[in-house]
């Protein structure tokens, strides 16, 4: 049962991870942990409430500590609230939206291409509070906060309406994913073991082993930045392929190998041997020079054959989970229109059936008005949103398969809508929307739907779908985007946005308008080449798919050609790879005896990981040393 209490705390630890997470990677520099699915935020909170508070609340009286359905409760919250802060949501939009106008010149001529389409009520109107955010107010002047209400507000009425349109989707899919087809969702081992009372983590000495192995490393590496004198560990190599035209990264984390060890041996196969295949044909490809033009937005390093390949992968992937849940979808359906009655399936869901189908249509068709008015046209705007809905789908699938601490999209939803209609067709003001859309669909590296589907898969554990906590999720995720607006303008304004070592606000806007005002000046028509090996991708898939459902020995896994070649992947392999041998080794000589002997070490690598960085973050705090980052960035 989900109390109040638990609602309240999980509410003042989503602002803390609201309001923390833009303090952490714009003032203080140091790790971003929440930017990414593995929502390591969440796991250094989780591991105070659960270790140091509950722990000091038991020995005061047990009934005063936190049950575990109530704990679970708080990370679900959580884990959701991490989604939003800085990659996810808030501080792309306000890096953006000021951005636009701050970074405009009469060299880039955005006041000519961009500026006669924006929607007065998505922006800004007052050029002075825009400058004062990236320069700093002047001391005494106060915060100009009614200049951002209005935009703020018309931006998050729509991205929580695409949350809630995610969250229906996933209730949709959960009986399904977590109980018929029985996806591990590796990301919940961690939070499911630390609030185990019958075999406590924390009293585990084969998790602290783990845990003090990042933590030891990483401590070297950050005393390294106090007193050059200690040590620092190397964690990175790189060595040339293909006569330089390519590197391969041989980059070691301990929290990315902890996760991995939780996948099933095919998928972690197949995730480090198809990001070794593309990182090959990328060298290949290089070397020879052929190419079907420059590599397009965050699918670096792979170019675009990669990439798209990649893409008519998710793609099939995701209609693939689509076709194989059919019956299912088929009940949900029927019991949304009234034709079935008689079953209660829909009551370990947190929202029911009826409610999940017609607020997914109703969001659905209210996301894709609100993008048509920010200038793209309707035909295009209804592929831009179904794009967005089938790769945020595939992410999904990926990361309850696989665990990934770190991933992006190989590509975003904004280039197959460029490609599909060109950009002629679209016109300056459907590119200028397609712009805008990099605020919230673009570096695609946490989603509130990924968290959605992993707090689904923890609250089934636990036997906590109810109604309260749809309730729960939806406090996470207004005060997750108040807190990190809050709390983003208010650095802005005091030490200036471009004094942040930070992307969203040196970075994004110049990127997303470059990348519109391009076309723009330099029309391009319907992408064959590129929808060509889109196609390729696709049937790539489908035969893996065929294969893995008919030949039981086939090894190779669908979800590794699916995952692609994006920054992540690139500097993540290895420690998959690493996860793999170690856990092919365990299986073939040890069995599964072992393994479930060994799980608490790599819960430790994980939990230390994110600790440390936390630590750290602290550290930096308290002695004006910035730089000290142990995640990716």
């Amino acid at each position: 049962m989900i109390t109040w209490r638990a609602i309240i705390i999980g509410a003042i630890c989503s602002f803390l991870i609201g309001a923390g997470e833009p303090f952490t990677v714009l003032h203080i520099w140091a790790s971003p942990l929440c930017a990414d699915y593995s929502t390591g935020g969440a796991v250094f909170l989780f591991f105070i409430l659960v270790f140091l508070i509950n722990t000091l609340l038991k020995k005061i009286s047990v009934r005063f500590s936190l049950k575990p359905p109530e704990l679970i409760t708080v990370y679900i919250m959580m884990i959701v609230a991490c989604a939003i802060p800085s990659w996810g949501f808030t501080m792309n939009l306000i890096g953006l939206l000021g951005g636009i106008f701050y970074y405009a010149t009469p060299v880039n001529r955005w006041e000519e291409f961009v500026h006669p389409y924006l929607p007065k009520h998505l922006f800004p109107q007052n050029k002075e509070a825009i400058w004062a955010v990236y320069e700093g107010l002047p001391k005494g002047a106060k915060i100009p906060w009614g200049a951002w209400i209005a935009p703020l507000t018309n931006w998050f009425l729509f991205i929580i309406a695409f949350y809630f349109l995610s969250i229906c989707l996933m209730v949709i899919l959960r009986k399904q994913w977590v109980e018929k087809e029985r996806l591990t969702y590796p990301l919940t081992e961690l939070p499911a073991a630390m609030v185990n009372e019958e075999r406590p983590l924390y009293r585990n000495k084969l998790m602290w082993i783990g845990f003090l192995i990042p933590f030891i490393l990483y401590g070297l590496k950050g005393l390294n930045k106090f007193f050059p004198s200690v040590p620092a560990p190397i964690f990175y190599f790189s060595f040339p392929i293909f006569n330089r035209a390519f590197s391969i990264t041989l980059r070691i984390f301990f929290e990315v190998i902890g996760l991995a060890y939780f996948m099933s041996l095919s998928v972690l196969f197949s995730v480090w041997f198809f990001a070794l295949v593309f990182i090959i044909e990328t060298g290949f490809l290089n070397r020879i020079g052929f190419s079907i033009g420059p590599t397009q937005p965050f699918s670096d390093p792979a170019p675009q054959i990669v990439a798209l390949q990649s893409l008519g992968a998710l793609i099939v992937l995701s209609i693939s989970c689509i076709w194989f849940a059919r019956k299912h979808l088929k009940e949900v359906f029927l019991r949304a229109i009234g034709k079935k009655t008689s079953e209660n399936d829909d009551r370990e869901e947190i929202l029911s059936y009826k409610t999940s189908f017609w607020g997914f249509v109703i969001a659905f068709l209210f996301v894709v008005w609100w993008i048509n008015k920010t200038g793209l046209s309707l035909l295009p705007a209804i592929f831009f949103t179904i794009m967005t809905l089938l790769i945020f789908l595939g992410l999904t699938r990926i990361i309850s398969q696989a665990g990934l601490a770190y991933y992006r999209a190989p590509v975003i939803p904004a280039v197959p809508t460029l490609d599909l209609f060109g950009s002629q067709r679209l016109g300056p003001p459907g590119l200028t929307a397609l712009g805008m859309t990099f605020s919230w669909a673009t570096d695609i590296r946490t989603l509130v739907m990924t968290s959605t589907a992993n707090g689904l898969k923890l609250a089934t554990l636990f036997k906590i779908n109810c109604r309260r906590l749809f309730f729960g999720i939806m406090v996470a995720i207004i005060i997750s985007l108040i807190s990190s607006a809050w709390m983003t303008l208010l650095l802005g304004y005091k030490y200036g946005g471009i004094n942040f070592s930070s992307w969203h606000f040196t970075g994004l806007a110049n990127f997303a308008m470059k990348w519109a005002t391009n076309f723009i000046r330099y029309p391009v028509e319907f992408g064959k080449a590129q929808f060509g090996f889109l196609t390729l991708g696709s049937f790539l898939m489908f035969l893996l798919i065929l294969a893995r459902n008919h030949f039981l020995w086939w090894p190779l896994s669908p979800v590794g050609l699916a995952i692609g070649l994006s920054f992540p992947v690139y500097q993540t392999w290895f420690s998959v790879f690493i996860a793999w041998l170690i856990k092919a080794i365990v299986m073939k000589y040890g069995g599964i005896k072992v393994y479930n002997t060994t799980k608490p070490f790599f819960l430790g690598l994980i939990l230390g990981a994110f600790v440390t960085a936390g630590i750290w973050a602290i550290i930096g705090f308290f002695t004006k040393m910035d730089g000290l980052i142990f995640t990716l960035t």
